[in-house]
């Protein structure tokens, strides 16, 4: 009965994530407004009533594939051990990593770019981790920032944009403008010129990222 259970769960998954990796896949083509149940039962190859076994709606199930994206990465880059215990470093770096990832896995791209702020309110993902490192910062005393939603909201912007222009044009947007995007990110937030300049342009590794 035990056996019997597991591969019923083990099925379940699989129809799940079936049905999330359609929903992704149509995010990132811009069908997910137009796309009926049927199309994405279709898309994942399962049953047309197994969608309700898993989700109450289409807006869930494009909720739970953008988290999804999100979640993956943000703990991709979460397991890269710190460098250094300055936390205006940890920040830099994070979002040094966070723009490479994004503008090197083309799916992960069109969906952040088709959500846009609206993944600020997500309880995961890479928004709520921005927000932590902005405020180690601040507790820190390296950042003075009266409004850490605004702060995190300025630095999703600057992610936003430099998706967007590598949407646009892959070959407009390199690490070199990634890392300078970091360094007026940093000047913004109120750091120092000169030492935005240096913890922005150091060597910096990168996790595989699937």
């Amino acid at each position: 009965m035990q056996t019997a259970g597991n591969r019923l769960e083990r099925r379940k998954a699989r129809t799940r994530q079936a049905l999330v990796d359609a929903a992704r896949e149509m995010i990132a083509d811009g069908r997910s407004s137009t796309a009926s149940i049927a199309d994405i039962t279709a898309a994942a190859d399962v049953g047309f009533g197994s969608f309700y076994n898993h989700f109450e709606d289409k807006p869930a199930l494009f909720a739970a594939a953008v988290e999804q994206v999100l979640e993956q990465m943000g703990e991709t880059l979460d397991g890269v051990s710190p460098r250094s215990d300055d936390p205006v470093q940890i920040f830099c770096d994070a979002v040094r990593r966070t723009g490479r990832a994004a503008v090197s896995h083309r799916q992960a791209a069109e969906i952040v770019d088709r959500s846009g702020f609206a993944l600020l309110d997500a309880p995961g993902g890479l928004g709520p981790r921005a927000r932590r490192d902005l405020a180690a910062a601040v507790d820190a005393g390296r950042l003075e920032i009266e409004d850490l939603s605004l702060a995190t909201a300025m630095t999703a912007g600057v992610l936003f944009a430099l998706v967007h222009r590598w949407l646009e044009d892959p070959g407009s947007v390199d690490d070199r403008r990634i890392d300078d995007a970091a360094e007026r990110l940093l000047v913004m937030l109120g750091t120092d010129p000169d030492a935005a300049r240096a913890v922005a342009h150091t060597d910096l590794e990168m996790p595989q990222i699937s």
